[in-house]
């Protein structure tokens, strides 16, 4: 089961396609989102988000993740 802040992070990669982890968690601070570290973990381990070498590393959603998003609409 995945918890709001998990569901928000998707929900950002889903629209942003590419953010790095302190772009990531500045969002979520400034909406008073807790955990961010915690939940980008579980979700690389449950295959729904993955790391991408560009200028530094960045997270990108997966199919996975977005057919979840999609499903929970």
């Amino acid at each position: 089961m995945l918890s709001e802040t998990d569901m928000k992070i998707l929900d950002i990669l889903k629209g942003r396609h590419l953010i790095t982890k302190s772009e990531l968690n500045g969002l979520l601070r400034k909406e008073d989102w807790n955990g961010g570290q915690v939940s980008v973990d579980r979700l690389m381990e449950m295959g729904y988000i993955d790391k991408v070498e560009s200028l530094g590393t960045c997270l990108v959603i997966t199919q996975k993740g977005i057919r979840l998003l999609e499903h929970n609409k």
